[in-house]
């Protein structure tokens, strides 16, 4: 009784909170699911703020979610109907997205936003690791690279969709990583990073675990890292994990919303097809082991695409070493193979950041200069 209490008081706080901002236009607003998706945010914040103080404000379905930066305003708007009803009637020129899929769910479009822009949370490519719709109903759209260009045209051109505004940023959580890291590692310590996934039951793929099992058994450090998504659909596999390897000495399980500090101890990345493989290879420029696994495919209409090859599939077959369930006890030895296999291509791979991304290293910079003329302008 009193946690209900408690809750109708909180909602009660929230609902009086958003009829206080509903006819207070703001420039530009911003939506963060949880606090594990404001690193994502931070640089764009943080450049706009300097250009448009007190402009800014940044809401959250998470309490804890809150950027410490007083030229801006924090808010809280929950889940569920109260969330629905901020996203109704608040008021602003522009709307900065991390969330795929706008108009098609919790999220729609209104009259009272000039337009909605959205910033990636991951350098993958558009048409293999989201739903077909994910990026269609937006106006702006933040480019991570010429194969985000080519992919969003490629899809308006099929579907005979309006030309989006497509700007050349640049992936601004690599300006972030660049900042926060040391790149100092322990020669002993693995991270393990799968992917989440709609080919399997739990999302998760379960071979994961003997994975880890025998990396500690070959006496290595394991860091095991969830993506975000596990926590909402696989809980009962991460348990599974806890409870099994939980009192092991080597063994740890990071859910801190950041994840530098585990890319910058490791000496290597295991992983299937996450995001993180991306990041890490070319921040740190240390090996990713991909276990072969089904592919994470969520486009149901990702052969649309096929003179179109993924950023996700040019990293893996260019610089990657592929791994499966026969290789596992030898893992250990693959592991230092991939280490002398890839220090022979780093050359080739500052081709491949060059070739493939902009501004990289310097997207916040960069964006310093543009928002006003690209971003902001009606040109």
């Amino acid at each position: 009784m009193k946690s209900f209490i408690n809750k109708i008081k909180s909602n009660f706080f929230i609902f009086k909170n958003i009829l206080a901002l509903s006819n207070k236009k703001k420039k530009f607003l911003f939506f963060s699911e949880n606090k594990s998706y404001q690193k994502y945010s931070l640089d764009i914040i943080e450049v706009i703020t300097k250009k448009y103080p007190d402009e800014i404000l940044y809401v959250s379905s998470d309490p804890n979610d809150k950027i410490n930066n007083f030229r801006l305003q924090n808010l809280y708007i929950g889940d569920g109907f109260l969330m629905r009803f901020f996203f109704l009637i608040i008021k602003a020129d522009f709307f900065f997205l991390t969330l795929t899929d706008l108009d098609n769910h919790f999220i729609k479009k209104t009259k009272n936003i000039k337009k909605y822009i959205y910033y990636f949370h991951a350098p993958v490519s558009t048409f293999k690791n989201y739903t077909q719709t994910a990026f269609d109903n937006y106006d702006i759209i933040l480019c991570n690279g010429k194969f985000h260009v080519q992919e969003i045209r490629k899809r308006e051109e099929l579907k005979n969709l309006p030309a989006k505004k497509l700007i050349n940023t640049g992936y601004f959580y690599f300006d972030y990583l660049s900042e926060k890291i040391s790149k100092v590692q322990n020669p002993n310590d693995i991270l393990v990073a799968p992917s989440w996934n709609y080919s399997y039951k739990n999302f998760i793929d379960e071979n994961f675990i003997q994975v880890i099992e025998i990396l500690l058994k070959k006496k290595l450090n394991v860091i095991f890292r969830p993506h975000p998504e596990h926590y909402k659909r696989s809980n009962k596999i991460l348990l599974e994990i806890k409870n099994k390897f939980g009192s092991e000495n080597r063994f740890n399980f990071d859910n801190s919303h950041e994840n530098f500090q585990s890319m910058e101890r490791s000496k290597c990345l295991i992983t299937d097809a996450s995001g993180i493989s991306i990041e890490y290879l070319l921040l740190f420029k240390r090996p990713v082991l991909y276990l072969n696994s089904k592919d994470k495919i969520h486009n149901e209409r990702f052969d649309d695409f096929k003179e179109l090859k993924s950023i996700d599939y040019l990293t893996k077959d260019n610089f990657g070493y592929n791994f499966s369930e026969k290789d596992f006890t030898n893992l250990d030895l693959i592991i230092d193979k991939s280490i002398k296999n890839l220090d022979g291509k780093i050359p080739l791979l500052n081709d491949f950041i060059n070739d493939n991304f902009f501004n990289f290293g310097s997207t916040k910079k960069n964006f310093a200069l543009i928002i006003e003329d690209q971003v902001l302008s009606n040109k």
